[in-house]
């Protein structure tokens, strides 16, 4: 009896250090309620300030360590974590970025779902990146995908880059998303949907509005 309950203490944990150390992506839509103007990469451990100067009141002090520790994060709903990304085995901690004024501080998101924001410093030029070079640095790489919540009207690749070109594809259950250029909101991609060979087309990738339709992998898919 003391065997078993042992056991399935030690699975409670398992399953709870899984999950505190699981990576953090956008699946949804709705994940993402702040874009601002790109993301900010962030390295292990920064200081969140109240104002742009270093006498400013610190916010909170921030360790990828204890996040790893302590936090047990549903990666469906991204509104209440700093993150809009965070995958630690690829170096990946995305911040949405408000407002970069080019002396290497940062006005971030702090929250997805208050909009609360906070000054981070880093020095680092490619630790910024607009959502256009964030999509050719890691979706060249490891390819993007979809939104899991997406209407049939926004999974369409098209011959040019207009919703009011040919239709190539309706596409069902995209698995897997490559792409070769983008030109402004649109990219040219080749999709994997359910069958063994790939549809090319355009697709509209960002709205009108600043919002994104999928988001690059950050590693070797399985």
């Amino acid at each position: 009896m003391k065997k078993l309950i042992a056991l399935i203490i030690l699975f409670i944990f398992t399953a709870i250090f899984q999950m505190a150390k699981a990576d953090i992506l956008p699946l949804s839509s709705k994940s993402i309620k702040y874009y601002g103007i790109g993301v900010l990469n962030m390295p292990q451990s920064y200081t969140v300030y109240q104002y742009p100067y270093w006498d400013s009141k610190i916010i909170k002090e921030v360790n990828y360590e204890n996040l790893k520790k302590s936090a047990i994060v549903n990666s469906i709903d991204m509104r209440k974590v700093s993150y809009v990304a965070y995958v630690p085995s690829n170096n990946v901690a995305l911040l949405t970025v408000d407002l970069n004024p080019g002396n290497d501080w940062y006005c971030v998101y702090l929250n997805q779902e208050t909009g609360e924001t906070g000054w981070v410093y880093n020095a680092d030029k490619n630790a910024f990146m607009t959502y256009r070079n964030l999509f050719y640095k890691y979706g060249k790489k490891y390819g993007i995908r979809f939104f899991n919540d997406l209407s049939p009207e926004e999974k369409v690749l098209y011959s040019k880059e207009d919703t009011s070109s040919k239709v190539i594809a309706n596409l069902s259950y995209p698995t897997y998303v490559t792409f070769t250029v983008i030109r402004g909101n649109w990219l040219l991609a080749s999709v994997n949907d359910m069958t063994k060979f790939a549809k090319v087309g355009w697709y509209n990738w960002r709205n009108e509005d600043g919002t994104l339709n999928m988001f690059p992998n950050f590693k070797e898919q399985p």
